[in-house]
Formats: C-alpha cells, sequence, structure tokens
C-alpha cells in the first residue's frame, strides 16, 4: 500500500477462516474473535467457520460432523458476540452432502442444505457458504422463505410501534430495530416487494433510521 500510494481510506480489506479451537478461547481463556479483529485494525470484512477442519480438530468423528454439532454452536456463539459488536460479518460453515446422483439422493441433499440454510438464518447469521452450483436452488428457497414467513406481522408489528399503538404489542426500540432489519433485509433480497414493504407506513429511508436509532 505504502509503495504504490494507496490511500488510507481505501487500505486493502481481507477476511479470516476461523478453523482452530485457538482461534475461539486463548490460553488464558480470552475470547480471541476479539483479538483477532482488534489486530485486523478495522481490515477484516468477515470472519468464516470452517466447519470440517474445526470440529476435527476437536476429535469430532467424520459422521458426526455438521454445521449444527454442539462444537459449532459453540464456536459461532462466541464469533457472534464479537463480529456484532463492531459490525463485522459471520459467515457459517458448509455442508459438504451435496445434491447429485439420483433424483431421490439429489432431494436428500437439498433437504439437508436447505435445513441447515434456515437454522442459521434464524440464529441470525446471514451469511454461509455453499460449496456446489446445485445448493444455490436451496439457498435461495430457504432464503426467500425465511423471510416470507414474518415480514407481515413484522410489518404490523412495526406500523403499531411507530404509532404509538400498544393494544397488541409493547415493543422496545430495540426491537424496532431488529424488525426494521428484517424487513430491510427481506426486501433486499427479493422476498418482500416494493408495495408489501409500503404497507409499514414507513419509507425505506426511515426503516434505515429505525434500523439504527430505534426511533423516529
Amino acid at each position: 500500500e505504502e509503495s504504490f500510494g494507496v490511500p488510507e481510506s481505501t487500505r486493502i480489506p481481507f477476511e479470516v477462516q476461523v478453523e482452530t479451537p485457538q482461534a475461539i478461547v486463548g490460553v488464558k481463556g480470552e475470547a480471541e474473535p476479539a483479538r483477532i479483529l482488534a489486530a485486523g485494525q478495522g481490515r477484516i470484512l468477515s470472519l468464516h467457520y470452517g466447519t470440517y477442519d474445526y470440529s476435527a480438530s476437536l476429535g469430532v468423528d467424520a459422521a458426526e460432523q455438521s454445521m449444527e454439532h454442539p462444537v459449532a454452536d459453540h464456536a459461532k456463539d462466541v464469533l457472534q458476540v464479537a463480529t456484532t459488536a463492531v459490525g463485522v460479518e459471520l459467515s457459517d460453515g458448509s455442508t459438504n452432502r451435496i445434491p447429485v446422483g439420483s433424483p431421490e439422493q439429489i432431494l436428500d441433499g437439498w433437504r439437508i442444505h436447505h435445513r441447515l440454510v434456515t437454522r442459521h438464518l434464524r440464529r441470525a447469521v446471514r451469511q454461509g457458504w455453499d460449496l456446489h452450483a446445485h445448493q444455490l436452488v436451496t439457498r435461495h428457497l430457504a432464503t426467500i422463505a425465511y423471510f416470507r414467513a414474518s415480514w407481515e406481522v413484522s410489518a404490523e408489528r412495526l406500523r403499531d410501534y411507530v404509532a404509538g399503538d400498544e393494544t397488541r404489542w409493547m415493543d422496545e426500540p430495540a426491537t424496532a430495530k431488529a424488525m426494521s432489519g428484517y424487513l430491510l433485509r427481506a426486501h433486499a433480497c427479493g422476498a418482500v416487494t416494493d408495495e408489501e414493504l409500503a404497507t409499514t407506513g414507513v419509507s425505506s429511508g426511515d426503516l434505515r433510521t429505525l434500523l439504527v436509532t430505534g426511533r423516529l
């Protein structure tokens, strides 16, 4: 950067793959992801959980290695706390059960992938790996289904919140932030149309304000 005169405002960013237990808990019990992010000095865009290397390093047998194994959940919980605090993305790992072969084998692979994508969306992990082009089908379907599932009640609750109506929900600013983020992501991925988003009675600009402050 110095040699080529790259401005400090456009420093080269990078991403970190987390594949060892030492990257989760240090020798003195420290939460290592926070130390990794601090060492990155603002350059780190995301931390990626490495499903198979991480679980293998803990002695998990191959048949039990999975994005939903308890050791995976613990690691991602620690990563999520560290990344959320500084606005860095967290990416879930991958499943190596790819949807290829006979129709039955493809369907089985799709069911597994769909379940895992939905699971990490529910855990507020918005990113993930796909190892095979066929997994893009269930990535798309699971994402759209997740954001279609609750957009209407989220829109109703947010509309009541902005209007000060507490007859059905007594939501707080923190929840308003969460609902705004959900609706904006639903719209961005195509799960919610412009017309549907407008039923909140709140403009997209105001939704972004709510996302930051929880208030208008």
